[in-house]
């Protein structure tokens, strides 16, 4: 379940965030939907990463601090309520099977593992998978629609922003009734994020060093693992400098041999008209001098 939490923003560069995306920046702008509220969109991301320096970044890193057995078994916790959500997008999905799997690793967590603090059915040979409404609405079709980067919440599209909120009509735990019902779920929801956000602190930090648009990326990152995750694909290549002034540099046909000595300057009479023209020497042309519009531009 992709459950809504003060840093999802940040849960995509978790510690597998140097796979998330494929292609190359030609692939990745053409598969990106359009971002009309770039402008709003650009605000609130300011916003948030100045609480993140401020006060989720410190938090996370206390967190982080806390002995792991109790900091793990919170974080099972809010996994094992997200569950029966997982369990009915499997349904809409068409995977039968993968939802009875999912419903007996939730009554065994919740049964033999305390509530779901601990995860026997891991154990057991019943790992957890992610599954929500908006992915359950890509694999019907739908389209990402519109770019959103929303106060608190994050990255999203507005598909899957109705996605999170058919995940709460979809949770049969919604309609379930408890004494401290909203504290139970805050509590682990930000406990949850916070330590994620805790897990991308080494990946998050080199965006923001080495990016030169920061949001870009991050919406690239976002885009790209949703799309991931629709189409089933987990085998993902680098994600490529989106936002880099210069582009990559093209290997030259015979780059495998190495560097190739001057060619002599002919004995011979001037070659015909129809010959090609002798080729560039090596060096003269930086490839960070190369316009960007190259690296999409079909050549010649």
């Amino acid at each position: 379940m992709r459950r809504p939490n003060l840093v999802r923003s940040l849960l995509i560069l978790g510690p597998s965030a140097a796979v998330l995306a494929a292609g190359t920046p030609c692939a990745a702008a053409a598969a990106e939907p359009s971002d009309p509220f770039e402008g709003m969109n650009r605000r609130f991301f300011a916003i948030e990463t100045v609480l993140d320096r401020a006060v989720i970044g410190p938090v996370a890193y206390l967190i982080s601090k806390t002995p792991k057995p109790i900091g793990k078994a919170l974080r099972n916790f809010g996994r094992n309520l997200g569950e029966p959500v997982v369990a009915v997008n499997d349904v809409l999905q068409g995977h039968v099977g993968t939802a009875a799997s999912t419903v007996g690793r939730f009554a065994i967590n919740s049964i033999f593992g305390i509530a779901g603090l601990a995860d026997p059915a891991k154990a057991g040979g019943i790992p957890h998978h992610d599954n929500d409404f908006g992915t359950t609405l890509g694999r019907w079709g739908v389209g990402p629609g519109p770019y959103l980067f929303l106060p608190l919440l994050g990255p999203s599209t507005l598909r899957d922003s109705v996605g999170d909120l058919g995940d709460i009509g979809l949770n049969p735990l919604t309609y379930v009734h408890y004494r401290e019902k909203v504290v139970v779920g805050v509590t682990t929801s930000v406990i949850d994020g916070l330590g994620a956000r805790a897990d991308a602190e080494q990946d998050l930090a080199t965006i923001f060093a080495t990016s030169v648009d920061p949001y870009a990326t991050l919406r690239s990152y976002y885009l790209q693992n949703r799309q991931a995750q629709i189409t089933g694909k987990t085998e993902i290549g680098p994600l490529p400098e989106f936002d880099d002034t210069a582009p990559p540099s093209a290997t030259p046909p015979d780059a495998t041999t190495g560097p190739q000595p001057e060619a002599p300057a002919p004995t011979t009479s001037a070659a015909p008209e129809t010959a090609a023209p002798p080729q560039t020497p090596s060096g003269t042309t930086p490839p960070d001098r190369q316009p960007r519009a190259s690296a999409c531009q079909p050549q010649p």
